[in-house]
């Protein structure tokens, strides 16, 4: 019996922009802003007087965040509170019943969750809101430029495969502009979500500009969640902002919310689909270059009560009232349900791996994705961007996501350690290179990291020289280079104290000078 919203705080900060645009940018009344939006109309009401009373207008905030706006208008209190909605249509239902009162329907609400419940005079004024508009009619009056209606016709065209002979049934697509009744029609293959969002795209730039508002039905494409406070697809949600068009569904079996479309159904079904009825297609290529010419015929054909036709009202009276196509053209985009950052700093799309800023571990994040790129946004800000790869179980770090230690790790590579070496001179190098060129050079890098920190205590020229005698012994190893230095054997001449020049060169051959030295006599 209730409607539980679940709307969290962070999808209320990333409505907080939408609804400042809508109120300082247009004249929508307060309900219609909330109920596309999904928020209720004292929450419109609350930003309207607050951008009122500061007066704040839409170029001051455009270009601040979601947790910006919210800091700006919210105190922490106001932050968290998120009022649960009854769905009022099964509270009229319950009603009904006997025995049953609206102080028992109340208490029952409240028990679910008193922390974020009506109090009992708001659940009743709610309640008689409801039941006030039940079995109303109300004659719309529809402004240039406002409302555009989309909907399907519940009758279908179709085309004959070309292999096969089969009859293949799509859906037609019908857009009616609220004041001149400028219509736009086109078959695809299917309802789905992508296809939903190209015709969405391709209506607007058949109309060359954007209404203020789309009214479309209830199917799943278009609203998650129908109701008194629907729900919008997060793709067509996004697809709406990148456009600054707002979604404002019509109540499911309510027909009298969308009679422009209902009516433009009618009209495209006598004038398009039955012309279609005694012609042969075999793509859908093919179909809609007709269903192109008789659209045109429809929006060109006179009035019967009024001077003009669809195309020269629209030309005339609303062309003018359109908003802007955006410079570039919308990319459909899925959104990923909310994830957990792992305590790797990363999160999983499409089976492959991608990081986030370290700092955002066990945070809530969303992600989105397109054809070429993946994104990451936390309370509507996007947090980290990446090519998309399709490797699955793969991963994609950006350094900069890594914590310092991580990053430190991460360059370890055989290539750095080797341009590193030639800085500090030829044999060096050559130490590091015989380190190196190994099966698994992975397993000398911490011999390399030695010597490199034998270079920050020494100096370049003094381990130079020590790599120098550990080549000429023939032991290139961090062992034998720190045993170089702590005896300072490597400032001796190659040959000095030894009379055998036979002898191999070895660190632990000590010669005659070692003895004369220790004042030892040798025999």
């Amino acid at each position: 019996m209730v409607n539980t919203i679940g709307v969290t705080n962070e999808e209320h900060m990333s409505k907080i922009k939408d609804i400042l645009r809508l109120v300082l940018t247009t004249r929508m009344p307060l309900t219609q802003i909330a109920a596309s939006l999904a928020v209720t109309r004292n929450t419109v009401k609350r930003y309207r007087n607050a951008a009122t009373a500061r007066q704040i207008r839409w170029d001051d905030v455009a270009n601040l965040s979601a947790s910006e706006l919210d800091a700006k208008f919210n105190n922490a209190k106001g932050r968290l509170i998120v009022k649960r909605m009854p769905d009022f249509s099964v509270v009229a239902e319950e009603l009904n019943k006997v025995g049953v009162t609206r102080q028992l329907l109340w208490e029952e609400y409240r028990l679910q969750g008193p922390d974020d419940a009506l109090s009992y005079s708001q659940y009743a004024f709610h309640l008689r809101e409801y039941q006030q508009k039940l079995n109303l009619s109300m004659r719309q009056t529809h402004v240039p430029g406002h409302a555009v209606f989309v909907d399907f016709s519940g009758k279908r065209p179709h085309y004959f495969d070309q292999q096969t002979g089969e009859i293949v049934q799509v859906e037609l697509f019908v857009a009616v502009l609220g004041y001149s009744n400028l219509t736009y029609a086109v078959a695809i293959p299917r309802q789905k979500l992508p296809e939903w969002i190209q015709v969405n795209v391709q209506m607007l730039e058949y109309f060359e500009g954007v209404p203020l508002v789309v009214v479309p039905d209830n199917l799943r494409s278009a609203v998650t969640r129908s109701g008194r406070e629907p729900l919008i697809n997060r793709t067509y949600e996004d697809m709406a902002r990148h456009y600054e068009v707002v979604v404002l569904p019509a109540r499911a079996r309510k027909p009298k919310d969308k009679p422009k479309v209902e009516g433009g159904v009618l009209i495209a079904q006598r004038m398009i689909l039955a012309p279609l009825r005694n012609m042969q297609f075999f793509s859908l290529a093919e179909l809609n270059q007709e269903i192109a010419r008789l659209l045109e015929i429809l929006n060109n054909r006179p009035f019967k009560k009024i001077p003009g036709c669809r195309r020269s009202r629209f030309e005339e009276m609303e062309r003018q009232h359109m908003q802007a196509l955006p410079a570039a053209r919308y990319e459909f985009a899925e959104w990923s349900a909310p994830q957990t950052v792992h305590s790797d700093y990363h999160v999983q799309a499409d089976g492959h791996w991608y990081s986030v800023p370290h700092h955002l571990v066990r945070q809530r994040v969303e992600i989105r994705l397109t054809a070429s790129t993946v994104e990451v946004y936390q309370t509507g800000s996007r947090v980290a961007s990446h090519a998309r790869k399709h490797v699955q179980g793969g991963h994609t770090t950006d350094p900069g996501h890594q914590p310092p230690n991580h990053r430190a790790y991460a360059e370890r590579t055989p290539e750095k350690f080797k341009a590193w070496a030639q800085t500090v001179g030829v044999s060096t190098a050559s130490v590091i290179r015989q380190l190196l060129d190994r099966k698994v050079p992975q397993l000398n890098m911490p011999a390399c990291e030695g010597i490199q920190k034998l270079v920050r205590q020494h100096g370049n020229e003094v381990v130079e020289a020590a790599c120098l005698r550990a080549l000429e012994i023939k032991s290139p190893t961090l062992k034998s280079v720190r045993s170089i230095l702590s005896t300072g054997r490597f400032r001796a001449k190659q040959d000095e104290g030894f009379t055998n020049h036979n002898l191999p060169l070895h660190d632990n051959l000590r010669g005659a000078i070692y003895f004369e030295d220790s004042g030892v006599t040798s025999c």
